[in-house]
């Protein structure tokens, strides 16, 4: 708990007055690197080339997702031997870096020897705009002022939705975590029903369009469009994402839930982020953080559950005041469970 309690330290208080937002190609606020690939809470943008130094031994590991797609996040993990002052990052190709202050390390044991370690965890915004694989470059500087060797990481782009709305939750290990996110009618999007209540593709899907018909619509994804690792066949994408078109958002309060449904290592801890912006800026929550960071613990029990919500942890709540009344739901009409578990991610593979 340690760790991930620094990390939503790093994001608390910074957020209150940092706005990430996608930017434009005109505006002359937002880098390139910023509007294109990723930003940081509390970061700041450095124009000219990334300092580089020669300790090549000053950090033990450097770990960096090896997916991201538009509008999540990714985390940053480093070990060093000794307290470090700061972690510099940038993209390869583009100009200028972000700097990053870093403090309160984490005292983890080094696995090849008995000498402790100092951790820092970093948590990546990813830019709506991102469109391709990226290679991250960083260094790191310590409390006497020396930078590391440069340590790069090849990405690989996950396609994603971004729409009006998106949330997206991301985790630190490969296991089965479910995103939910409650509309302000009561419906409930999850990996068994995976599309808002007034879209098209609902409709479609329930039959309550092309019933008179054999041909079965064709996929167009919105709502939960990114389901990993269920029932942990792994795919290492660590993420799901939910997002509305403006055309199906309704006025009103949302909440957004997380659930261990399959702990696939016990023996691991796993962290996790949420991240919902709304038309291209982290949305003003009425409960919780944006980002908003926590972690199960080793030995997190499996919870399999549906839409029921039993056991799950509610992480945020805002509120929309643009968009359709609310109506009717999916529940309230009693209509059954679309899918299940891993029934997505088939569909989605053809």
């Amino acid at each position: 708990m340690k760790n991930m309690e620094k990390l939503r330290m790093c994001v608390l208080g910074l957020c209150s007055f940092f706005l990430f937002s996608c930017g434009s190609d005109d505006d002359p606020g937002i880098s390139g690197l910023q509007n294109d690939y990723l930003d940081v809470a509390g970061g700041e943008f450095v124009a000219g080339e990334l300092p580089v130094g020669d300790n090549d031994l000053m950090l033990q590991s450097a770990t960096f997702d090896g997916s991201a797609l538009p509008g999540g996040s990714s985390f940053l993990v480093l070990q060093s031997t000794e307290e470090l002052s700061e972690v510099n990052l940038t993209v390869q190709g583009q100009t200028g870096y972000i700097r990053v202050p870093l403090s309160n390390p984490e005292i983890v044991s080094a696995k090849v020897r008995s000498a402790s370690l100092y951790e820092y965890q970093v948590l990546v915004m990813i830019s709506q705009h991102l469109d391709g694989d990226f290679t991250i470059e960083f260094t790191t500087v310590n409390k006497n002022g020396e930078v590391s060797s440069k340590v790069t990481r090849n990405v690989s782009y996950v396609e994603a939705g971004t729409g009006s709305l998106q949330v997206n939750l991301r985790f630190s290990n490969a296991k089965d975590v479910d995103l939910y996110v409650v509309e302000p009618n009561g419906n409930v999007i999850y990996y068994g029903m995976p599309f808002p209540y007034y879209s098209e593709n609902y409709q479609a899907y329930m039959g309550w369009e092309y019933a008179d018909t054999d041909e079965e619509p064709e996929w167009d994804p919105i709502g939960l469009d990114v389901d990993s690792n269920a029932g942990c066949n792994i795919d290492n994408i660590n993420s799901e994402n939910i997002f509305f078109d403006e055309a199906c958002l309704q006025k009103g309060t949302y909440e957004v839930w997380v659930n261990m449904y399959s702990n696939c290592d016990p023996s691991t801890p796993t962290g996790y982020a949420v991240l919902a912006n709304y038309k291209g800026s982290m949305i003003s929550n009425s409960l919780g953080e944006n980002p908003v960071t926590g972690e199960f613990p080793v030995n997190e029990p499996d919870n399999p559950i549906d839409e029921e919500l039993t056991g799950a942890r509610k992480v945020m709540e805002f509120t929309i005041n643009e968009g359709r009344d609310p109506g009717r739901s999916r529940i309230s009409e009693g209509l059954p469970v679309m899918w299940e578990k891993g029934v997505l991610n088939r569909l989605m593979k053809h």
